[in-house]
C-alpha cells in the first residue's frame, strides 16, 4: 500500500538559487532535504537528496544529478511527499536525512510545507510538462514514471500535445514517457518564447566564398567569373570544366580577320617603288559574316583608294579616285562559309574584280592607286580594316568582319613577314573548321544597348514592355550566362543562364533558368553535355513570364503574388537604363544573380525577333567569334 501511495503522488520542479535552467534528471523522485518553507525552494545549488527507487521502494544516497546551462541555472527536482524510510522506515540514507529536518512517511503531511495534490504550485516550480530553456531544433521533456503507463493502476500515457500551447509555433511531437517540440529544417525551438528561430547558417561559416542567409535556409555562390561553381555538397567551390569537347584547333597558315573588335586592320603593309605599279591581290576566303572590309589600298583618306567589302553577303566595292566616289557591289553570294578564291588587279585603267577565277566587277577608273610622293610610288594596304573612320568611306559599312583568309599573294608575295607574325601568335589564326553561330570561350561578353519600353499610340501614356529572347545554344559546359539585362548600379534586373543545381532542393541537376534580380522565376531541365544544339526561349510581361526549352515549358518556382512583385520591380529597372549581355555579365556581386560565369560554347540570340550580331555590339571581348564556331570534337570509336 505504501508503494501505491508513493507512486501516486507527483513530484514538482523547484527552481534552485540560480534561477530556472536547462537540463535536468527526474526519473527517480527524492526527497529534499532543507525546503524553505517560506520560499518553497531547494536551498542550495547542489543539494542533498534521497533518492528512493520507485518499483524496487528501496531508497539510496546521492547528490540529485544537473546540468547546468553555461550562463544559466539548473533546475532540481523536490517530490516534498516522500519521506524517510520504507514500510519500516529504516533505510539507507535515513540518518543523514534526519541531520536537516525530520523526515515523514508517505502521504504524511509536512508542517513546513503546504500539501500539493498537484505536485506544482511551489514559488518557482514550473510543473510537470515544463520546458526550459534552450536552443535547438527540438527540446523532450522526459516524463515521470506515473505519467508513462507503467503505475500499478495501469494509467495510460499522458498526450501534452492535446494542449495546443505546449510548444507555441513548433510541431508538438507526443512519444512514449515524452514529447518533442520540433521545428522546420534551418529553424531552431526558443523555449522562453515556444517559437521557431531561424537559424542563420552563414555565421556558422557553412559557405567557402559567398553565403546569403534566407527564412529557413541559406545559399552557397561561388565566383563564378573566376571559374568556379558549386561542388555536389552545395557548400564549397570547384572548377568549371568543359563536358563537350570542341574542335579549337588553329591553322597556322591562316589569318583571323575579326580580331580586332575597334574595327582597326589587323594587318598594315606600306609599299614604295622606283616605277609606277600596278596593284594585284589574290587570297583564298572564307566567312560566314553577311557584312565586313576585306581590305583597304591606296593613298590616305582625300586621295585616290578603294576597299572591298562584304555586304549582305556579296562583294562590295568602294572607290575614290581625285574626289570622286563610286560603289560597286555584284556577284554571287559568298558567305556560306566555304572557301573561294577572290582577286583583285588593276588592268588597263580597269579594277577587275574575280571569284574563283570568274570576273564580277570590272569598273573603269581615272588614276593608279600608286601616288608619287618625293620620287617614290607609295601605297598603303590594311586587311581586315581601314586606317580612317567607317563614316569617312563613300558609303558607311561596319568594318569588323568574322573571316579567314589563307593563301595570300600581296602584289607578287612581297609580304614575307606576314606569315611568321601570324604563326607566332595563335589570336591571329582561324580555326580549322567552323559551323555558323558565335563562339564564346568563356573569358568575356558583349553587351548592347537596347530598348524593351515603348509609347504605342493606340496605348496613350502608358507604358508597355516585353522581353521575348530566342537562343540556339551549344554549350560546353553546364555553367553560364546566356543573357542578362544590367542596370546602371550593376543590378542583374533579369538573368538567362545555365546551371548544374536546383537551389531550393539542394540537388545536382542540369538546368537551364530564368530570374529576376538573385531569384529564380522558372526552370527547365536540360541535357547540356550531349554536344546536341538546344533551342531556349522566354517571354516575359507585365503579368506573366514563361521558359521553354526544346519546346517544353518549364516550371514555375514562385506564388502567383511573388511573381507580380518581381515583375512589377523588372518595370522599374526597364525605365532606367539597361544594358542587355550576351555570354556573361560585368563585375557584379556574386550574390547579384543565381548564376555570374562566361558561358563556353556556340550560341546564336534573337531579342524580341531581332538577330543580336556581336558584332554590332557596344563592346565585344576579342576572344569571342562573332560568326564562326568550332565543332563538337568527334569521339574515338
Amino acid at each position: 500500500m505504501a508503494r501505491l501511495l508513493r507512486s501516486a503522488v507527483p513530484a514538482v520542479l523547484c527552481r534552485g538559487p540560480g534561477g530556472a535552467g536547462r537540463g535536468w534528471r527526474d526519473a527517480v523522485p527524492s526527497t529534499c532535504l532543507g525546503m524553505s518553507a517560506a520560499t518553497g525552494s531547494c536551498p542550495s545549488p547542489r543539494p542533498r537528496m534521497i533518492h528512493r527507487d520507485l518499483w524496487t521502494g528501496q531508497p539510496h544516497r546521492g547528490d540529485l544529478p544537473r546540468r547546468p546551462r553555461e550562463g544559466g541555472s539548473s533546475m532540481h527536482l523536490c517530490d516534498h511527499s516522500l519521506g524517510r524510510g520504507l514500510d519500516s522506515g529504516a533505510g539507507p540514507g535515513a540518518d543523514e536525512a534526519s541531520d536537516a529536518h525530520p523526515a515523514y512517511f508517505p502521504g504524511a503531511p509536512r508542517p513546513d510545507l503546504p500539501r500539493k495534490s498537484a505536485g506544482c504550485g511551489q514559488p518557482g516550480c514550473r510543473g510537470r510538462a515544463a520546458h526550459l530553456p534552450g536552443d535547438g531544433t527540438e527540446v523532450l521533456r522526459e516524463k515521470q514514471p506515473w505519467e508513462q503507463g507503467r503505475t500499478v493502476a495501469g494509467a495510460p500515457d499522458v498526450d501534452e500535445c492535446a494542449d495546443g500551447g505546449a510548444c507555441g509555433e513548433a510541431h508538438c511531437k507526443n512519444l512514449p514517457g515524452s514529447y518533442s517540440c520540433v521545428c522546420d529544417e534551418g529553424y531552431v525551438f526558443s523555449s522562453p518564447d515556444k517559437a521557431c528561430r531561424d537559424v542563420d547558417e552563414c555565421a556558422e561559416g557553412r559557405c567557402e566564398q559567398a553565403c546569403v542567409n534566407s527564412p529557413g535556409g541559406y545559399a552557397c555562390h561561388c565566383d563564378g567569373r573566376g571559374g568556379l561553381k558549386l561542388s555536389p555538397d552545395m557548400n564549397t567551390c570547384e572548377d568549371i570544366l568543359p563536358c563537350v569537347p570542341f574542335n579549337v584547333a588553329k591553322s597556322v597558315k591562316s589569318l583571323y580577320l575579326g580580331r580586332m573588335f575597334s574595327g582597326t586592320p589587323v594587318i598594315r603593309l606600306r609599299f614604295k617603288r622606283l616605277q609606277p605599279t600596278r596593284l594585284v591581290a589574290e587570297f583564298d576566303f572564307r566567312t560566314f559574316d553577311p557584312e565586313g572590309v576585306l581590305f583597304f589600298a591606296g593613298g590616305h583618306q582625300d586621295s585616290s583608294w578603294i576597299v572591298l567589302g562584304l555586304r549582305a553577303g556579296r562583294l562590295e566595292l568602294q572607290l575614290r579616285y581625285h574626289g570622286v566616289g563610286r560603289v560597286t557591289s555584284s556577284g554571287p553570294v559568298i558567305n556560306h562559309g566555304m572557301w573561294q578564291t577572290i582577286s583583285v588587279e588593276e588592268l588597263d585603267r580597269n579594277l577587275v574584280v574575280k571569284v574563283n577565277k570568274d570576273a564580277v566587277m570590272k569598273i573603269a577608273v581615272a588614276g593608279d592607286l600608286f601616288q608619287l610622293d618625293r620620287g617614290l610610288y607609295h601605297l598603303n594596304l590594311t586587311v581586315g580594316g581601314i586606317p580612317f573612320k567607317e563614316r569617312d568611306l563613300v558609303q558607311p559599312i561596319n568594318p569588323r568582319l568574322d573571316g579567314c583568309v589563307r593563301s595570300w599573294n600581296w602584289l607578287n608575295g612581297e609580304d614575307t613577314t606576314i606569315q611568321e607574325t601570324v604563326k607566332a601568335n595563335p589570336k591571329m589564326q582561324c580555326f580549322s573548321t567552323t559551323t555558323r553561330g558565335s563562339f564564346f570561350p568563356g573569358t568575356g561578353f558583349a553587351f548592347y544597348s537596347l530598348d524593351f519600353a515603348r509609347n504605342p499610340a493606340d496605348a496613350g501614356t502608358d507604358t508597355t514592355w516585353q522581353i521575348e529572347v530566342t537562343a540556339r545554344i551549344r554549350p560546353a559546359t553546364d555553367t553560364g550566362v546566356l543573357l542578362a539585362l544590367v542596370g546602371g548600379d550593376h543590378t542583374v534586373a533579369l538573368s538567362v543562364a545555365l546551371v548544374d543545381y536546383h537551389s531550393t532542393k539542394k540537388l545536382k541537376q542540369q538546368l537551364v533558368i530564368l530570374a529576376v534580380e538573385s531569384v529564380t522565376l522558372a526552370l527547365m531541365e536540360i541535357k547540356v553535355c550531349d554536344g546536341q544544339e538546344h533551342r531556349v526561349a522566354i517571354s516575359v510581361r507585365k503579368d506573366e513570364a514563361t521558359l521553354e526549352v526544346d519546346g517544353t515549358k518549364g516550371q514555375s518556382e514562385v506564388s502567383a503574388a511573388h511573381l507580380r512583385e518581381l515583375l512589377a520591380a523588372l518595370a522599374t529597372h526597364l525605365q532606367g537604363s539597361v544594358l542587355t549581355f550576351m555570354g556573361g555579365l560585368p563585375d557584379v556581386p556574386v550574390t547579384a544573380a543565381p548564376v555570374t560565369a562566361f558561358y563556353r560554347g556556340c550560341m546564336t540570340l534573337e531579342v524580341n525577333r531581332k538577330a543580336l550580331d556581336p558584332d554590332e555590339a557596344v563592346y565585344k571581348h576579342s576572344d569571342i567569334t562573332s560568326h564562326s564556331c568550332p565543332p563538337v570534337e568527334q569521339a574515338t570509336p
